[in-house]
């Protein structure tokens, strides 16, 4: 049921990215991530079934990004006004967004709420509340002292392994999406850090949204291709995301070191990715079935356009 309340609050939790990213004061990127972080959880009740277990989510998500959004205060406050930039409040300044992210050590939040939300709210929770911390971090390390983009690409690296540890042993599809969305986080760290990051998240945001969708339809030929788009394998899209930001890395002389973890990461993440394209197309109630027309346009999307965007990135 569309409410004025409901369209409110989606209204402020648009507004808040788009203050964030335009804005060139850290305090009023702080606020437009709060304004998106409160016009959102009130979202999470929306049309949902579970009531339960969506409240349970949501105290878990409120409670963890409003421990983030302190420690960002105090550490911008720090970085900015008190001490202009010293190593001590510039790590707490990215420890702090790793909370709001959801990468390591901050990632212990994401597939326990995930688990509990629907298709929409977990879209909303993995896409677009991820754009004001990653808009105040490609900011924010320009101005950071020497070191400060190699513990950023460290915390990155180690996300990337965390998270395909965790979805491996995941049985269940969101809380998998959700130890995903770890791994691909990882990557929008080497993305700030490189560049090609709004490339990557562009393209993320894509592919998760067509994977839920297809998850909340039933089509389970169309959830075999898409996780296997979003595990980056070509000529699938996300490959063209993950070559982008690798061609970034090597051009910007990023270590090998810090580039194979992330290789590392996504080596180990491809395993759950194919166990579970692997259960849905076993449980095809007709396999001899052509896909529909819908399938085939989504199966050509998630893949040729992949290739083609490999070709001119």
């Amino acid at each position: 049921m569309v409410s004025s309340a409901n369209v409110l609050f989606v209204l402020l939790m648009i507004l808040g990215p788009l203050v964030s990213v335009s804005s060139s004061n850290w305090i009023v990127c702080w606020a437009g991530m709060e304004l998106s972080f409160l016009g959102l959880i009130p979202l999470f009740f929306v049309g949902n079934k579970f009531i339960s277990f969506n409240k349970e989510s949501a105290l878990k998500y409120f409670c963890i990004q409003a421990v983030g959004s302190a420690l960002l205060l105090i550490a911008g406050l720090g970085f900015f006004d008190m001490y202009n930039g010293g190593f001590m409040t510039g790590g707490l300044l990215i420890l702090s967004l790793c909370i709001k992210l959801g990468v390591f050590p901050g990632h212990f939040w994401v597939p326990p709420v995930v688990s509990g939300l629907e298709t929409m709210s977990c879209f909303l929770v993995l896409s677009i509340q991820k754009i004001p911390p990653l808009g105040l971090l490609v900011k924010t390390l320009s101005l950071m002292p020497s070191g400060s983009q190699e513990f950023c690409l460290l915390l990155g690296g180690v996300s990337a392994v965390v998270g395909s540890l965790i979805g491996n042993n995941q049985t269940q599809v969101l809380p998998m999406i959700g130890a995903s969305s770890i791994t691909h986080t990882s990557w929008l760290m080497l993305g700030s850090v490189s560049g090609s990051l709004w490339v990557y998240f562009s393209l993320y945001c894509f592919v998760l949204g067509m994977t839920l969708m297809y998850l909340r339809w039933g089509w389970e030929m169309a959830s075999c291709l898409s996780l296997l788009s979003l595990s980056g394998l070509p000529p699938f899209l996300m490959f063209s995301g993950k070559w982008s930001v690798i061609k970034a890395g090597i051009d910007s002389s990023i270590s090998l070191f810090f580039l194979g973890l992330f290789l590392l990461g996504a080596l180990f993440s491809l395993i759950f990715y194919l166990k579970f394209s692997y259960s849905f197309y076993l449980s095809l109630k007709n396999r001899a079935k052509l896909m529909g027309s819908m399938e085939i346009l989504s199966f050509v999307l998630i893949n040729f356009l992949g290739a083609f965007l490999v070709v001119i990135l």
